[in-house]
């Protein structure tokens, strides 16, 4: 009888990986998110997660929010590009993409990425704060005042500047009741001298 001979064939496993795998990294990466690692530490990690897997859309949406902390806007945007260019799906990205926007002086920009962040999620409170305050920004007071309106409504305690801002609002609207409600409310969630003094100055 012919004797099968089964050889050791190193070359079979050439290039295979072994170590973390892009999953594993896209993990250590999020802990940057969270203030766990160093926001450096997390950037190497999220792009050795790209490095292995090119279509990772987790690592480059996670690495452009890291990016915003980093205040690597540009940078963020990128990546954020990246991600919808890979899964249109993704849609969750064009809240950060606002942000993004927002803080490179981008206003019309910001706004367009907030409100489609908005059509696709409207629950998102985070948007409507967002784009309330673009809003106030281009002058477009009654857009602001209802966003803030929105996303009060649906995280009541959650957003004091939010009752800052439209108590503010209010009181240009000579709304006195209305104004120093949220006034009082968002110094209740958050006391700082800021809400204070308009306090004092609007609601004698």
């Amino acid at each position: 009888m012919k004797k099968t001979i089964f050889l050791a064939l190193p070359f079979l496993f050439f290039g295979c990986h072994t170590g973390p795998s892009a999953a594993d990294y896209v993990k250590e990466g999020n802990q940057g998110l969270t203030h766990k690692i160093p926001y450096t530490a997390a950037y190497i990690a999220f792009s050795k997660a790209i490095a292995l897997k090119p279509d990772d859309t987790i690592a480059y949406a996670n690495r452009g929010r890291l990016e915003i902390k980093m205040q690597n806007y540009f940078r963020a945007l990128k990546d954020f590009q990246k991600v919808l260019s890979l899964d249109r799906k993704m849609t969750s990205v064009y809240y950060y993409m606002g942000v993004a926007r927002e803080q490179v002086g981008d206003q019309e920009g910001s706004q367009t990425a907030y409100s489609k962040a908005i059509g696709y999620n409207s629950n998102s409170a985070e948007a409507f704060v967002g784009r309330g305050f673009v809003r106030q920004i281009l002058r477009d007071e009654k857009g602001a005042l209802q966003d803030f309106t929105q996303a009060i409504a649906l995280k009541p305690d959650s957003f004091p500047d939010a009752y800052l801002a439209r108590g503010l609002l209010k009181v240009k609207l000579n709304d006195k009741n209305g104004a120093c409600a949220d006034l009082n409310h968002a110094y209740k969630l958050k006391p700082d001298s800021i809400t204070l003094h308009y306090i004092k100055i609007n609601c004698r």
